[in-house]
């Protein structure tokens, strides 16, 4: 399967220092005292792939934009941008890591929409190749679409869940999320999708 990787994570914002993380090729791992704001860059990046809001802290008053910079399966940069709550995100086909005043390649809706092409999850899976994939959502085996949120909550694994007893692979004990869980799983492992079934 393609990789789509992170580079990083960048705030900025007019006379604020630029706040950045960067990410290596393979494995990161954040890590520091309790109140460093470990958990803000997971909800960071949550954030900046389609998440629906951003619980701010204090650190963060005086930046207008987040940056995620990604690499694509094919190699090439591409850089999110979004302000902190705002319902679109700006995309770039290069790697921007400083305040951003010029207009974007594309303007994305954010949170995910099932079926929109306009859709940053729509957009960001079908360049790894996953736009169509399915996956089985119940024990009947109805399918749905592999969302951004799928590999996102797979991808950022934090302190709390690697401490509960809960697979941190499930959202939750409910059948249906297990049933799903497994099929990106299988997915992710196997290449092999669902086929679909309505019920």
């Amino acid at each position: 399967m393609a990789d789509l990787r992170l580079t990083h994570l960048t705030y900025a914002g007019s006379g604020k220092p630029t706040a950045r993380v960067a990410f290596g090729p393979d494995l990161t791992v954040i890590y520091g005292a309790s109140d460093t704001g470990k958990s803000f860059i997971v909800e960071s990046i949550e954030y900046m792939l389609g998440g629906a809001r951003l619980p701010l802290i204090p650190e963060a008053d005086g930046y207008s934009q987040i940056f995620l910079g990604l690499q694509m399966p094919d190699g090439a940069p591409i850089t999110l941008v979004r302000r902190p709550g705002a319902g679109t995100v700006a995309v770039h086909y290069e790697d921007l890591r400083d305040l951003v005043t010029r207009r974007s390649d594309r303007e994305l809706t954010a949170v995910h929409r099932s079926g929109s092409s306009r859709s940053l999850c729509a957009i960001l899976l079908a360049e790894p190749g996953y736009a169509d994939a399915q996956i089985r959502k119940n024990d009947a085996g109805g399918t749905r679409g592999l969302s951004l949120a799928d590999l996102v909550h797979l991808s950022l694994v934090t302190e709390t869940r690697m401490g509960d007893p809960l697979s941190p692979v499930l959202r939750s004990n409910a059948a249906s999320g297990k049933t799903a869980a497994a099929s990106v799983m299988k997915y992710l492992l196997t290449g092999e999708d669902d086929p679909v079934v309505d019920t």
